[in-house]
């Protein structure tokens, strides 16, 4: 899931429902006008007049995405998931009410609900720009990919996956944010992350660039497949955070750890420098400060004129020992 501004806003912003429930749960009835199209490996709902406004680009995106996400973490399907297909905001707001969720920011275009294998998308939002919306599909598939597995996942493990997977990764500015943080060891302990997460990814944007940055961590440092062989290991018995200590050797509370000391001993300077140079305000200073620059310059230039001019008329004075315009000079 990606937060709204600074490190994401170019990106389509998402919300994660994590509700409790079972995969095993009845599919919500189709709403009167809608239409059920089964595809290879989902269900896309979607109006019956809305249906030529989806390009069929769509279709493939959402079948090609579930089949890479369920062999990259090794998840066998519980259920066939669901898709509402919704045009703009006040059906995307109708399908969250039949689904009897409460309303979400209007800066959300799309919501996923793991626990039920559900996903709504306002493909008005995708259609308005279809790089960062497909982005945002896969965001949300990986969600009900991480339901389908049955384990019991801590939210920033939702999170960091989904952004890791959607290469929603943290621009430099706030990578910088971070690695300042990490640098006091400042940052919140991963285990205790879930107790700071607002449902609101305005408030929790650095929690989640967090979340992604880590998790990008740890798959290069254990493989690719780190997180499939966590899933692996789940079960009642088994919890997330002991699946990854067996896999790791380590605690994740001591990876973090590992993580964030070295996040934090990266080289800032250069970064930090660019960041001041191109921050609108250092901008709007640097103008003020040319502003006033060329005021000097301008008055030590007329100041120069004034100067060459007095020394102009000093020189071209006619001498006393010769006449003047107006006749002879009669005090010589």
């Amino acid at each position: 899931m990606t937060g709204k501004p600074l490190w994401l806003l170019p990106l389509f912003l998402t919300i994660c429902g994590l509700v409790n429930g079972s995969v095993h749960e009845a599919d919500p009835a189709l709403r009167p006008g809608y239409e059920q199209i089964d595809l290879e490996n989902c269900k896309v709902r979607i109006h019956g007049g809305q249906i030529s406004r989806v390009p069929k680009s769509l279709f493939d995106r959402v079948v090609r995405d579930i089949q890479e996400v369920r062999q990259w973490l090794q998840v066998e399907p519980k259920k066939t998931p669901i898709v509402f297909v919704e045009y703009g905001r006040t059906a995307f707001l109708a399908a969250l009410e039949h689904l009897n969720l409460n309303e979400v920011p209007a800066w959300v275009p799309a919501l996923a609900l793991p626990s039920r294998g559900i996903a709504v998308i306002d493909l008005e939002s995708m259609i308005r720009d279809p790089g960062r919306g497909f982005t945002t599909l896969r965001h949300e598939v990986v969600h009900l990919v991480l339901g389908e597995s049955g384990a019991s996942l801590p939210r920033w493990v939702h999170e960091g996956l989904a952004q890791s997977l959607a290469r929603q990764i943290p621009d430099p500015g706030k990578r910088r944010e971070i690695a300042l943080f990490a640098r006091r060891g400042g940052l919140v302990p991963i285990h205790e992350m879930d107790q700071y997460l607002p449902r609101s990814h305005d408030r929790a944007t650095t929690l989640y660039a967090v979340a992604a940055l880590f998790t990008e961590w740890t798959r290069q440092i254990w493989g690719e497949d780190f997180h499939a062989r966590i899933l692996k290991r789940c079960n009642p018995s088994t919890t997330w955070a002991r699946a990854f200590e067996l896999e790791s050797g380590v605690s994740p509370e001591v990876a973090f750890d590992r993580w964030q000391a070295t996040f934090g001993s990266q080289v800032l300077w250069p970064g930090l420098l660019l960041d001041i140079l191109t921050s609108w305000k250092s901008i709007a200073v640097l103008v003020i400060v040319a502003a006033v620059v060329q005021g000097i310059r301008r008055r030590r230039a007329l100041d120069r004129m004034r100067r060459l001019e007095e020394l102009e008329e000093q020189q071209s004075w006619p001498s006393q020992k010769f006449p003047t315009s107006d006749g002879q000079n009669m005090k010589d």
